[in-house]
């Protein structure tokens, strides 16, 4: 496993903390394209390397077999323990010890996939650049490269969005749809907030 699905356990990770995985149930599907023996090799394989973390931290392994049947065994586990709640580790840190959100594990993990993103695609535009100076192409080049340079910008903007508090991007939210300056904003909420 690679990628985004590798990028989205790492995540998962760091979103529910250890205490969480044992109300996560990792499902494989797909039973009926595959003959038994090789999927349960391939299973093996999932659990003793991928998910091999997350099931140290107890979170379980089922089988959807696409029946109603393997549906409900997948998550009666689940069902049984419904009133047993446990916060997760973003809610932790954002809540009870006031973390922002770029200062969370989430946040970190977050914060490197997207400086790894522009990395990459700084790199690119880079290539582009210098190809730029040779190139027979050079409209197809410039699309290129014009089509990375937004990709980079929202991705810096996105790493830029983790360092401003909720709050401000709310009050920058609100102020853009109103079509207002933030500093009345933020006065017209505080004045609004206490009759709601």
């Amino acid at each position: 496993m690679q990628g985004t699905p590798l990028k989205n356990l790492r995540m998962l990770q760091a979103l529910c903390g250890g205490n969480a995985f044992k109300k996560i149930i990792i499902v494989t599907t797909m039973w009926d394209e595959v003959d038994e023996e090789t999927g349960a090799t391939r299973e093996e394989e999932l659990k003793g390397i991928f998910w091999k973390s997350m099931i140290n931290l107890h979170a379980s392994v089922g089988r959807f077999i696409g029946t109603r049947d393997s549906a409900f065994r997948v998550i009666a586990p689940l069902l049984d323990e419904e009133n047993s709640r446990i916060a997760l580790s973003i809610q932790k840190e954002l809540v009870d010890l006031g973390f922002r959100l770029s200062d969370t594990v989430a946040g970190q993990v977050l914060r490197l996939e997207l400086e790894q993103l522009t990395k990459q695609h700084l790199g690119m535009l880079y290539q582009i650049r210098e190809e730029l100076k040779d190139a027979t192409s050079l409209q197809s080049l410039m699309d290129e490269y014009e089509k990375l340079k937004r990709t980079s910008d929202s991705l810096l903007q996105q790493m830029d969005d983790l360092h401003v508090p909720l709050s401000r991007r709310v009050t920058n939210t609100v102020a853009r749809t109103l079509g207002i300056k933030r500093n009345r904003c933020v006065h017209k909420i505080l004045i609004i907030g206490p009759h709601w």
